[in-house]
């Protein structure tokens, strides 16, 4: 069955990511594991491996070009499989609404909010990772296991955590080097998607000023 892969968010402040180019074309099989593509983010050149097994039936953008984050990435299935209606879906659920012809209310924020969002974080070298979204119907994710602990020092490439989503447990990679400061949930709770997985960056940075200007920002969106 043909699933969508869509962009994932690599870093916090990423909000697309350009093809820097592709392991895989339209043709050829991956499996889970496998490195499909590179995807160079605002921070880095990461390698993105595949969460999927099958037939690369469509690749969302040529090398060089960008996608934003939670936009199609590549479609995998069966070798011959018609993926049309899927795709014209999820472009269907990511058009504007249509115009009601109303004005939107405009939302305004006290001053105090915006002074709490506004907390900086330029000068703390760590990096909040997001839980991804490995299937098209994933909501969250489950820590099966996690193959790090707080302190521990990690690479691009290492294996970190399993996760359990909706059809299957799967390897969590690292795309950050440094040391893991945080986890967002122990082993058998759930992180939903786009959720603080973990924070991994230089030892002794203040990944606590970082979580919550995280906070606050995801706060004053609501």
């Amino acid at each position: 069955m043909a699933e969508i892969v869509r962009m994932p968010k690599m870093s916090d402040t990423m909000t697309e990511g350009v093809i820097a180019k592709w392991h895989k074309k339209v043709g050829d099989t991956v499996k889970s594991g496998e490195l499909m593509a590179e995807i160079e983010t605002d921070k880095a050149t990461m390698d993105y491996e595949s969460f999927n097994t099958g037939t690369v039936l469509h690749l969302g953008a040529k090398e060089g070009e960008a996608v934003k984050v939670n936009d199609v990435l590549a479609v995998v299935g069966n070798k011959g499989e018609d993926f049309s209606g899927l795709l014209a879906e999820s472009k269907s659920e990511s058009a504007p609404a249509p115009a009601s012809g109303k004005p939107e209310p405009v939302k305004t924020e006290p001053a105090t909010a915006v002074a709490e969002a506004a907390i900086d974080t330029s000068g703390i070298k760590a990096d909040i990772v997001l839980m991804p979204k490995m299937s098209d119907t994933m909501n969250e994710g489950v820590i099966a296991a996690w193959h790090k602990k707080v302190g521990d020092s990690v690479k691009t490439g290492e294996l970190l955590a399993e996760v359990e989503t909706d059809k299957a447990t799967m390897e969590y990679e690292s795309y950050n080097t440094g040391t893991l400061l945080y986890i967002g949930a122990q082993a058998k709770e759930a992180v939903a998607v786009n959720g603080v997985l973990a924070i991994i960056g230089e030892k002794n940075a203040d990944w606590q000023t970082l979580l919550k200007a995280h906070q606050a920002k995801i706060s004053s969106w609501f």
